[in-house]
């Protein structure tokens, strides 16, 4: 392959005013004079991976510097490298991959979408992507926080780290088709950010939930939700000819998902969310009780009953039917008001009433809304859902609208404000998903095997299972450590002798003693070990030290 390489300038004949032919300033001959160019034709068979005919640059101050871009632009070429020119960050995102991202669900596209528009374009969006550096990359990072820090929700660690995978990812997809020859993400160094833990409820919160859902229209799907770790669009989704009365088994085959205001069908979220979910006696029993229901509801409604029509993940619109959980009407489920319905349920839990006009501390009556309960008691004062004290109601006159007017017995003993609640056991805020947690935290603090509670959440691998809960495994570690320590036999042992046994063969200490090293009969096989050590050099009480 020829490479043609030559000195160029743009100075023009003085007398025709154009601009002299390739090398045929007289000015070239000056050794500083121009910049250095080269060019070369693109064998025939590489032209459609390459992309063009002929590849040629310009400006290099030396020739050595311009032939070694030569050099490299020939390596690139019969690599099957592509020549993108000047394209640029914007339209390689926006045009080229993520049209091609096929795969993405809906809730991830979308959001993808809005790193794109929000966190990369405005910063990266007109810069060439073959020029692109990690540098670069770390700056449009430092100025998204910076340009977002007086908004009312500043753009936070997590986002930018989610963000930036999105980015890595695509920039991976352009070095595999052979676009750039690296990934400049690859060195682009993030702040640390630890990842918050998850919360979940604890398992008796858990039953003052789901006593609490007991008389809602949907409380077998709370059960399912709770116990079962069903994800909620799986719960939106969920179908009679998926249950196995027989087994108790539960198959996953579709879940309703929510992109901005627009609902769909589509398959379960991973191959793995696809498994069969095994359900408890008195479940099972809340789904049959629940269809019995259902089908009182289908009577009443008649020929209208219908669960109605969504597009699945191709746009083509599906007739839903024999839906779990719908409507009174037989309509599916929004997402959203299945959240909302949670919190809901989740908030009255426990709850007496919520005070309607601010009182001072001092003050002997309250003002409050509707009640959940008769108010004539003692209860506790919460604030912000965390409890501040406690309050005794002697009496409760009623005011107009749904307003009441509540006498105590002691004067409160804190200022209290619109939205302070009177009850008891309160339920701390969460997430509809964190009812799904709560199952996963439970099964690990029964003590279920890690990869059987993966199984169980339907989760791709047990790594990811492992990342969200390697907090709630402290206690199975602890016992693991106590196991351990218990299965090693030793005959010497110092300092306290604090959540163990002693070994048998051993001498005990005393509780709270110190001992200076406890010693017994050693084990034939210690002093076979023994015998092999001092055969080979080693000083006889070298194995039974301990430091002090």
């Amino acid at each position: 392959m020829k490479v043609d390489v030559d000195r160029r300038c743009g100075c023009r004949d003085p007398q025709t005013k154009r601009k002299y032919p390739r090398g045929r300033c007289p000015q070239l001959e000056q050794r500083l004079h121009g910049t250095w160019s080269f060019r070369f034709r693109v064998p025939v068979a590489l032209v459609p991976l390459v992309g063009k005919s002929e590849i040629s640059s310009s400006g290099f101050e030396t020739k050595k510097a311009a032939e070694k871009a030569a050099a490299d632009a020939v390596s690139r070429v019969f690599a099957g490298g592509q020549d993108i020119g000047g394209l640029t960050v914007r339209v390689y995102l926006v045009d080229l991959w993520l049209p091609g991202k096929q795969r993405l669900r809906p809730t991830s596209a979308r959001r993808y979408e809005q790193y794109v528009r929000l966190h990369l374009l405005p910063y990266l969006g007109e810069i060439p992507l073959a020029s692109l550096r990690a540098h670069q990359i770390s700056l449009a990072y430092q100025r998204v926080q910076a340009d977002s820090a007086t908004k009312r929700r500043p753009v936070g660690l997590s986002t930018i780290a989610n963000a930036h995978a999105m980015f890595k990812s695509a920039l991976d997809d352009a070095v595999t088709q052979r676009m750039i020859p690296f990934n400049p993400a690859d060195g682009v160094e993030l702040p640390s950010y630890n990842r918050p833990e998850v919360e979940p409820w604890a398992a008796e919160d858990v039953g003052v939930f789901l006593d609490e859902a007991a008389a809602d229209r949907l409380a077998a799907m709370w059960e399912l939700i709770a116990l079962h770790g069903l994800r909620r669009g799986e719960a939106c989704g969920a179908s009679w000819p998926a249950l196995d009365e027989e087994h108790a088994v539960l198959r996953i085959t579709q879940q309703i998902t929510e992109v901005g205001n627009t609902a769909g069908v589509w398959p379960p979220k991973t191959s793995s969310s696809k498994a069969k979910v095994d359900l408890d006696g008195a479940t099972l029993g809340s789904l049959l009780a629940h269809k019995l229901a259902q089908d009182a509801e289908r009577e009443e409604v008649g020929a209208d009953w219908g669960n109605g029509i969504l597009p699945n993940e191709h746009g083509k619109p599906v007739q839903l039917k024999e839906l779990m959980f719908t409507r009174p009407d037989g309509r599916y489920l929004d997402p959203q008001w299945v959240t909302r319905r949670m919190w809901q349920i989740a908030r009255r839990a426990g709850l007496c009433t919520t005070v309607r006009m601010p009182a001072a501390a001092g003050a002997v009556e309250i003002v409050v809304g509707v009640r959940y309960r008769d108010p004539v008691g003692r209860w506790t004062l919460y604030v912000d859902r965390e409890p501040v004290g406690e309050v005794t109601v002697v009496s409760a006159v009623g005011m107009s609208g749904t307003r009441a007017r509540l006498a105590l017995a002691a004067p409160l003993p804190v200022d209290v404000g619109v939205g302070a609640e009177l009850g008891w056991s309160l339920l701390s805020r969460r997430r509809l998903h964190d009812l799904r947690h709560s199952s996963a935290s439970i099964q690990l603090a029964e003590g279920m095997d890690l990869a059987l509670v993966s199984k169980r959440m339907r989760h791709s691998s047990t790594s990811i299972t492992g990342n969200l809960y390697v907090h709630l495994l402290r206690s199975s570690g602890q016992k693991a450590a106590e196991a351990v320590a218990a299965a090693v036999p030793r005959t010497v042992r110092r300092g306290h002798q604090v959540g163990t046994s002693p070994v048998d063969g051993s001498d005990a200490t005393g509780e709270g003693s110190v001992s200076a090293g406890i010693t017994g009969k050693r084990p034939a096989g210690a002093r076979r070990r023994m015998r092999d050590s001092n055969s080979r050099g080693v000083a006889p009480n070298t194995l039974s030290k301990r430091a002090p």
